[in-house]
């Protein structure tokens, strides 16, 4: 079952996935993320279902999107609709989440989970592993705070999910993570497809860990009323970790 997570962001959109690919009777990695572009827009799309279905649709859409195709947001989620009903078998689950930028336009994220129905992301959302308890407890604490995130920040958010996901439910989600994005993170600026592959992701997890266990270890002092606090050690691994946040997205 893949973990794919989404955010809409104030500077664009990012979508993350596990690699894990599971049969009836194997697993292998691949990658689960697709990126395309079109004369006004880039896209960035990741599913969960079975392989063989995601080829005909990556297909389809493939075969639908020529460069020189122009599209605003109702004509993407045609686009996605078209594709689906095209692809899908009767009563087949088939998700998927979509993140795109039209010139001209704020970014968007959309989701499906039939052909029939297409819904927009107001800022966070997973799909496949998405009514697990964990994945519901990581929605709540992000949604609980109130903030809009950059892409910076999104990417981290989706290693974290997802790592954590690989932790605790590893029969479902694993292998490495992949996280793509539009931004304007281009040479000169110009927007376009950033990806963040499983080769790179693999020291954000253990970043991100560290300062998972160094939060949950601020929580067992402040919460002993016997133990004086010393918050030193606790600040020097948080600036450590700032310094490598805020190193910039290739780290």
């Amino acid at each position: 079952m893949t973990m794919a997570v989404g955010f809409l962001c104030r500077d664009g959109v990012v979508i993350g996935a596990d690699r894990q690919v599971t049969g009836a009777n194997y697993t292998f990695p691949e990658c689960k993320l697709i990126s395309f572009s079109w004369a006004n827009g880039h896209g960035i799309l990741a599913y969960s279902g079975g392989r063989d279905t995601f080829m005909n649709f990556a297909s389809e859409l493939g075969s639908r999107v020529p460069d020189s195709l122009t599209m605003q947001k109702s004509d993407v989620k045609k686009l996605l609709k078209d594709c689906l009903t095209a692809s899908l078998q009767k009563k087949e689950t088939f998700l998927t989440i979509f993140g795109f930028w039209i010139e001209g336009k704020s970014p968007s994220l959309i989701m499906s989970n039939t052909e029939r129905r297409i819904v927009d992301v107001a800022d966070c959302e997973v799909i496949g592993y998405g009514d697990s308890p964990l994945t519901r407890s990581l929605l709540g604490r992000f949604r609980d705070v109130p903030h809009s995130i950059t892409v910076h920040q999104a990417r981290i958010y989706a290693v974290n999910f997802i790592s954590q996901a690989k932790k605790y439910d590893g029969q479902y989600v694993g292998d490495g993570i992949d996280v793509y994005s539009v931004d304007h993170s281009g040479d000169t600026g110009e927007r376009c497809v950033r990806v963040l592959d499983a080769g790179q992701t693999g020291t954000w997890e253990t970043q991100i860990q560290l300062m998972n266990y160094w939060m949950d270890v601020l929580f067992s002092h402040t919460t002993n009323k016997d133990d004086p606090v010393s918050m030193q050690q606790f600040m020097e691994r948080v600036k450590q970790f700032r310094e490598w946040a805020g190193g910039g997205s290739e780290h």
